[in-house]
């Protein structure tokens, strides 16, 4: 079993990865933290409470950070996940209520408690990872891997022109985190960028059971966007192709490089990565690690995985 702490700000494409890891059957989600992003963070507690309500595993919510660490909110793509996040369906609020334990407390427990036992997932900004690094530096070394959906490399960006938006909305957690010596895999636009979920992919998702008809209801407004903006016939699929990277590695390539984070405003959250296996001309000098960077992915195989799981989602 993967045992994973799930962290996230759901979010239509939140939802479609949430459920495949908590009914994945070689995952264990110890829990699910919430983050700003999306939507505010109560919402996407409430959104989290009711995946986690609709897979029927228990799995307890705990509640992070609703702000940048050093920035303001001021707006939230509403237009993309709908005002309650999941495409304004208007789910019914879940019967749970979430932990009064706070997101960053709760990773520095179960990483202290769980030591080389724990797999970070995070699909929202990284600032509850980055509070936790903070409180608890020692836990970098007890993390198994922290997988990230966010960043570019080479695909440039999907909020400006060369940040990608997890990473944009919180640019000093993100930094924080690269440089944190945590085992990271960045799965950014690069790899999402290839994976298409097709409209004739969420009807079949929707015939499978009631989880797929929930998915192809809540992404209706999801779809739009990527209608109206890229004259797309579905939408990319871009956090439940991360959390595919940790149940099949062998989808992917990679290589090793260090990344670093523009805070910079003409430039904020773009991922700056320097290959290992090549000399640049100019180089930052400091002892941050090496991470994966993912780069290539064989996309049908990773629609064909999430159908299959799919299949025996719960609700």
């Amino acid at each position: 079993m993967i045992n994973i702490i799930f962290d996230t700000d759901p979010g239509v494409d939140d939802a479609f990865a949430l459920l495949y890891a908590l009914n994945h059957p070689n995952i264990n989600v110890l829990g699910i933290t919430t983050v700003f992003g999306n939507v505010p963070v109560e919402t996407s507690t409430k959104n989290a409470l009711i995946l986690s309500e609709m897979a029927n595993k228990g799995t307890i919510v705990y509640q992070g950070a609703n702000k940048p660490l050093d920035r303001k909110v001021t707006n939230y793509p509403s237009f993309i996940h709908g005002h309650d996040g999941l495409g304004d369906t208007n789910q019914p609020q879940s019967k749970f209520n979430a932990s009064k334990l706070d997101a960053a407390q709760f990773i520095i427990n179960e990483i202290n408690e769980n030591s080389g036992n724990i797999n970070l997932v995070a699909v929202g900004p990284l600032t509850n990872i980055a509070n936790a690094i903070k409180q608890d530096p020692s836990i970098a070394n007890k993390v198994n891997s922290l997988l990230i959906m966010g960043g570019s490399w080479l695909a440039g960006g999907n909020i400006t022109p060369v940040a990608e938006a997890n990473i944009y909305n919180d640019p000093e957690a993100a930094e924080i985190v690269f440089k944190s010596g945590l085992p990271i895999i960045m799965v950014g636009l690069d790899v999402t960028h290839k994976v298409f979920l097709s409209q004739k992919d969420i009807d079949k998702l929707s015939s499978l059971n009631n989880s797929g008809k929930f998915l192809k209801k809540i992404s209706n407004i999801y779809i739009k966007f990527y209608k109206d903006t890229r004259n797309m016939d579905g939408c990319f699929f871009h956090d439940a192709t991360a959390v595919i990277a940790m149940t099949n590695p062998e989808f992917f390539k990679y290589k090793n490089a260090k990344v670093y984070v523009s805070k910079d405003n003409l430039t904020r959250g773009q991922t700056v990565v320097y290959l290992k296996d090549l000399k640049h001309e100019t180089t930052i000098n400091d002892d941050r690690d090496f991470v994966k960077v993912l780069y290539d992915v064989e996309s049908k195989n990773v629609i064909s995985e999430y159908l299959k799981v799919a299949e025996n989602f719960i609700y």
